[in-house]
C-alpha cells in the first residue's frame, strides 16, 4: 500500500473522528498527549505517524487503531500488497494489519522484524490479551519484569497486555510473527490500541 495514500487516509479519518466529537486540535492534543502541530500535520497527510503515535491518538479518541488503517469496515479478503502497514524503529519493525472490524473485539497483525530490531510496546489496561505465534526466524520477548523468552518458528506465547513488552530480533535473519489482540469488551477495545 502506498505510503502517501495511507497518510492521506489516516489524516481524513483523524479529522472525521475529531470533528464528530466537536474537538479542537488543542483539545485533541490534551486528550492524546500528541502535540497540536503533529496532529495538524497528520490531519493534512503531511506526516507519517508512528504506531506509538497512532496508539496514543486512538486511545485518546477511544477507538481501535484499525479505524485509521482499514479502507472500510466490511470483512473482506486483503491481499498481501493491500494490507495497511506502518514502519517504525528506523524501518526495522513492520506492522501489517490483516484483520480488524468494528464491533468485533479482535485485531490481527502480521509483524516483521528485521535483524537487530528492538521494539518496545507500552501496556494497555487490564482486559487486553495478546497471542503471538512465530512463523519464521527467532523472537526474544521480555514481558514486564518476567524472564525473557526466546521463541522459534512454530512457538507461541500469550499474555495479558497490561505490562511493557520488549521485542527483539537478535539474529541476522528476518523474524515474522502473527499477533492477535483480544479485548474482553468492546469498551476496552475502543480505549486501547494494538
Amino acid at each position: 500500500m502506498e505510503k502517501s495514500w495511507l497518510s492521506s487516509q489516516i489524516g481524513q479519518r483523524l479529522r472525521f473522528h475529531r470533528q464528530q466529537r466537536q474537538l479542537s486540535l488543542d483539545e485533541l492534543a490534551e486528550l492524546t498527549t500528541v502535540s497540536k502541530p503533529m496532529l495538524s500535520q497528520i490531519e493534512r497527510g503531511t506526516s507519517n505517524p508512528t504506531v506509538s503515535v497512532l496508539w496514543k491518538i486512538a486511545n485518546g479518541l477511544q477507538i481501535p487503531i484499525a479505524s485509521f488503517l482499514m479502507k472500510n469496515s466490511s470483512i473482506r479478503i486483503i491481499r498481501e500488497h493491500e494490507q495497511p502497514f506502518l514502519k517504525e524503529d528506523h524501518d526495522l519493525f513492520e506492522t501489517y494489519n490483516t484483520f480488524a472490524s468494528p464491533g468485533i473485539p479482535l485485531e490481527i497483525y502480521r509483524i516483521r522484524m528485521l535483524p537487530g530490531c528492538t521494539h518496545i510496546s507500552e501496556p494497555n489496561e487490564i482486559g487486553v490479551l495478546k497471542f503471538i505465534t512465530v512463523h519464521s526466524g527467532s523472537l526474544t520477548i521480555k514481558i514486564g519484569h518476567e524472564e525473557t523468552s526466546s521463541l522459534k518458528k512454530g512457538d507461541a506465547i500469550s499474555f495479558s497486555n497490561d505490562v511493557n513488552q520488549v521485542y527483539q530480533n537478535e539474529t541476522n535473519a528476518f523474524c515474522e510473527f502473527n499477533m492477535c489482540i483480544f479485548y474482553s469488551s468492546p469498551q476496552i477495545q475502543s480505549r486501547s490500541g494494538a
